[in-house]
């Protein structure tokens, strides 16, 4: 009796024994899915309005949401224009001949050496234009006519350079740039012996020497 006992005692032991092994088989052949709980034939343990785990899955499944993307404008095309270089004026070389030809004579009644009202704005005129050109550095000629002895016409043709050198620097010449020089009576420009050749020699000549 007792031996039965036992035996009946362990087959219940070994029945347990199996049924928990049994459990834990189970246990892992059910695993998660997006959907729920599910056994390896995709069978649901859980109520979803899903007909199966697949379509379930597609229906829980994220939305994308699409972008759109603006297009930009193509940019508006950008005019190169030339560079205008500056126009160079080159200033023109003013000649010796042509300066002079700005700067008038003076001249004198016989024997004198003072000045005209006529003579007075010719000096005034030359001295306006080298004030426009205070480079220029200029020799005053005083000349005479061919009468008297060649000592007092070279006197009288210093006076003659010397008063007009002296009343151009009152009018503001720099005296730096004024040259006097006598000629007397070497260089004429009427050769004829009339009275009015004798007036065009007395005279003072203005040269540029410089500039």
């Amino acid at each position: 009796m007792k031996k039965i006992k036992i035996k009946l005692f362990f087959a219940v032991l070994a029945f347990a024994a199996v049924s928990l092994l049994g459990s834990k088989v189970y246990a892992a052949a059910v695993w998660s899915t997006p959907c729920g709980f599910g056994n390896f034939r995709g069978e649901s343990y859980l109520s979803s309005p899903c007909s199966s785990s697949y379509n379930c899955c597609l229906e829980a499944a994220p939305v994308k949401k699409t972008v759109k993307i603006k297009k930009l404008a193509a940019p508006k095309p950008v005019r190169i224009t030339k560079a205008v270089k500056p126009m160079i004026v080159e200033k023109k070389h003013i000649s010796s001949y042509n300066i002079s030809a700005r700067i008038n004579n003076i001249h004198f009644g016989f024997n004198k050496y003072t000045f005209t009202n006529r003579d007075i704005a010719i000096l005034k005129k030359d001295a306006s234009f080298l004030k426009h050109n205070p480079n220029i550095v200029v020799q005053i000629q005083g000349n005479c006519d061919r009468r008297g002895s060649e000592g007092y016409n070279l006197a009288l043709g210093w006076r003659r350079a010397n008063a007009a050198k002296v009343y151009l620097e009152k009018l503001g010449i720099n005296p730096k740039r004024l040259k006097t020089i006598s000629y007397g009576k070497e260089k004429p420009i009427c050769t004829a012996h009339t009275s009015s050749c004798y007036a065009i020699n007395r005279r003072d000549h203005f040269a540029v020497v410089s500039k």
